[in-house]
């Protein structure tokens, strides 16, 4: 029986979904189960992968197509439920794992049997796949870390492939679907993986642990051409982890969770003002970021110091965990 499951929520990747699939194909650990959830894509990514899968059969595979687009946090309950090994992982489709991806998360995994979830870092590439400054450092990396970050409220951030045991996800009630009002925006398609994670450090209190092993073990595609993308994307996506933050706080405080939609009706205006000046700082730091991949260091410096003068502390800590490592 396969020991993992790795998941790819399909979507319009036909540019390089082959390219993902060969990267887990020639994985050095084989005792993983591949599941691929298409959500009603408009291009050519389904039958790509078919004629990729003739060619480069894995052990054991299943591509479900749904008929209607369902989003990112309905398939991921979906699979969370279907699946049956004890581990699994969440792939996105147009990134790429190293060789020793899931051998290396699924030893760490297997060294002691309060890790819950195990992560890893990111190097960024660009849509050809070239190599690119920057990539993604975060996660706690030693059991104290994160037992000190979890007994204080805060959120524990870790990258998509994490490889989770299942039980654990389902106690903490899997994916968010409802409390939403998703008729202009699904929110409960933002930082879903961040609401889980959230959910799952509660079991801080029964000595469960989530960690990040400190290495690149897969590429991150950087769409280095989102250089003009709206404010208004980024300022949704800051209010969802916000919400994430409020409940993690109420469940430490042992109250009840609150919905979207109530935590919407909550925030003052005092609180609005200063949130802005967050999300400012937040927008301009991601500018910030495709410049610097793209080399231009002159707009690069304009941009992060724009970021710093709205929040200070904002700036210094993304430069911690983005560029110094």
């Amino acid at each position: 029986m396969n020991k993992i499951t790795v998941v790819i929520c399909l979507y319009n990747a036909e540019n390089y979904f082959k390219e993902t699939l060969k990267s887990l194909y020639y994985q050095t650990f084989k005792e993983f189960q591949l599941l691929i959830i298409d959500d009603k894509s408009t291009d050519d990514s389904v039958f790509k992968a078919k004629e990729f899968l003739k060619k480069y059969p894995f052990d054991e595979f299943e591509i479900i197509e749904f008929p209607k687009n369902k989003g990112t946090a309905f398939i991921r309950n979906y699979a969370l439920n279907k699946i049956d090994t004890p581990l699994m992982l969440f792939f996105d489709a147009d990134d790429i794992a190293k060789p020793d991806l899931l051998k290396k998360l699924y030893n760490k995994i297997n060294q002691n049997e309060n890790y819950i979830a195990v992560s890893c870092y990111s190097q960024y590439i660009d849509s050809n796949s070239n190599k690119i400054n920057g990539g993604q450092y975060i996660g706690p990396i030693q059991k104290e870390n994160f037992t000190n970050q979890a007994k204080s409220g805060k959120l524990i951030f870790m990258l998509p492939p994490t490889l989770f045991k299942r039980e654990y996800a389902l106690k903490a009630g899997g994916y968010r679907m409802k409390g939403f009002d998703d008729k202009k925006i699904r929110f409960q398609d933002l930082s879903e993986d961040l609401d889980l994670w959230s959910s799952m450090s509660d079991f801080y209190t029964d000595n469960k642990i989530m960690i990040t092993i400190p290495e690149v073990l897969f590429y991150y595609r950087k769409n280095t051409s989102s250089i003009s993308a709206s404010k208004e994307s980024l300022f949704v996506m800051q209010e969802k982890i916000r919400y994430i933050k409020t409940n993690l706080t109420r469940r430490r405080a042992s109250l009840t969770e609150i919905s979207f939609i109530d935590y919407l009706s909550t925030i003052s205006k005092k609180d609005k003002k200063r949130n802005l000046k967050k999300d400012t700082a937040a927008f301009y730091y991601r500018k910030a970021g495709f410049l610097f991949v793209n080399k231009s260091y002159f707009k690069f410096v304009f941009y992060m110091f724009c970021s710093f003068l709205f929040n200070p502390s904002y700036i210094v800590d993304k430069i911690k965990s983005n560029f110094l490592k």
